[in-house]
Order: C-alpha cells, then sequence, then structure tokens
C-alpha cells in the first residue's frame, strides 16, 4: 500500500484462508479462491478511506473471510481505545487527540466483526488467526491497532462493495481531559 509521508493511518488487509493460513490483499489480478480484489486508497477532506470491492467469478457459491488491520501512527502508550457496541466503530483518545475508524459494506449476507488488538494480542495473534479468529479486548490502552473482520457468502458473480474508513482530530475544550476521566471511571466504578 502506500507509503505516503502524511499519512495519518496504515491499512492493511489480509484474506483467510480455508488451509489454516492468511493471505496480504493486494492490486493482485489474480482471484484469491475464484474472488477477484479490488483496493483503492483514498485522502479524503476528513481522513483516509479504502475502497474495497469482491467480485466472485465463478458459478459457485463462495465463502470469503477478510481482516482489515488500521494503525492510528499517533497510537502511543497513552492512548485508550474504547469499541463502540452500538456503531461497531473504534475510538482512540490520545492527550488532545482522537482517532475514529469505522468499515461500512453495502453487501447482504456479510458478518461483520472489531477487534482492538494489543501488544497481548498481537503477540497471541498467528496462534489466533489459526482458528480464524481473534482474542477479543473491547477496551484497551497502551500501543493497539483496530482490526475489522468480514464474513461474506457471494452467490455466483456477485459483486459486493465497501469502504473502511479513519479519521484524526483534535479534542478541544472539555474533551482534552477526556483520557482522564475515562481512565478515572474505569478505575473508581461506583454502583448506581
Amino acid at each position: 500500500m502506500n507509503n505516503n509521508r502524511n499519512k495519518k493511518f496504515h491499512i492493511q488487509g489480509i484474506a483467510w484462508k480455508d488451509s489454516g493460513s492468511y493471505i496480504p490483499l493486494g492490486k493482485s489480478s489474480t482471484p484469491f479462491n475464484g474472488i477477484k480484489v479490488n483496493l483503492s486508497e483514498g485522502k479524503e477532506n476528513w481522513g483516509e478511506s479504502l475502497t474495497f470491492e469482491f467480485e466472485n467469478s465463478t458459478k459457485e457459491t463462495r465463502k470469503l473471510k477478510v481482516f482489515f488491520l488500521v494503525e492510528w501512527l499517533s497510537c502511543c502508550e497513552d492512548t485508550i481505545g474504547v469499541l463502540s457496541l452500538s456503531k461497531n466503530a473504534f475510538y482512540n483518545y490520545s492527550k488532545s487527540d482522537m482517532a475514529m475508524s469505522n468499515v461500512v459494506s453495502s453487501a447482504d449476507h456479510v458478518k461483520k466483526s472489531v477487534y482492538p488488538l494489543n501488544l497481548k494480542g498481537l503477540q497471541l495473534w498467528k496462534r489466533s488467526l489459526k482458528n480464524g479468529s481473534l482474542y477479543y479486548y473491547p477496551i484497551t490502552n497502551g500501543l493497539h491497532m483496530m482490526v475489522y473482520m468480514l464474513e461474506y457468502t457471494f452467490k455466483p458473480f456477485e459483486v459486493k462493495q465497501g469502504k473502511l474508513f479513519a479519521v484524526e482530530g483534535a479534542l478541544q475544550g472539555e474533551g482534552l481531559n477526556f483520557t482522564d476521566r475515562m481512565k478515572n471511571g474505569l478505575a473508581f466504578q461506583h454502583e448506581k
């Protein structure tokens, strides 16, 4: 993928193979398991994006499991990551900066999962991927990345599209102490 110096995120896609391994998604002209892959990076006014299209080029029903890894390049030891359970978005907060990412797919028959992946999860990455899944941490801190898993079922010759987006912004006013409030809220929970 593009190594532009002004990038705020590193986004990578990988496809899961039935044999218990995975391959990087790229601008390959060779179909993977009968499915053609087309990826296109974009720089938007609001952030960065990755548009994707998968096309079943066979007469058979096919399944595809794809992982998109999103690394916020400003992530540091002070960063807190929180998964929004209602929106399937992932939020990062670090000092006066914040980042949000999400993936949207316009396809039917798609299962979407979001995984914050911290350093412990990265160490278990290959072991957990042998099962085709990842360890789940809805709240994490320190260095981490967001992983979006999409599981598709394709009818013959069906095309499915989607877009992953990542946005970075600055916290202002009361938002500046948001990470401290979040840490305190998690450490000193009170009963309601």
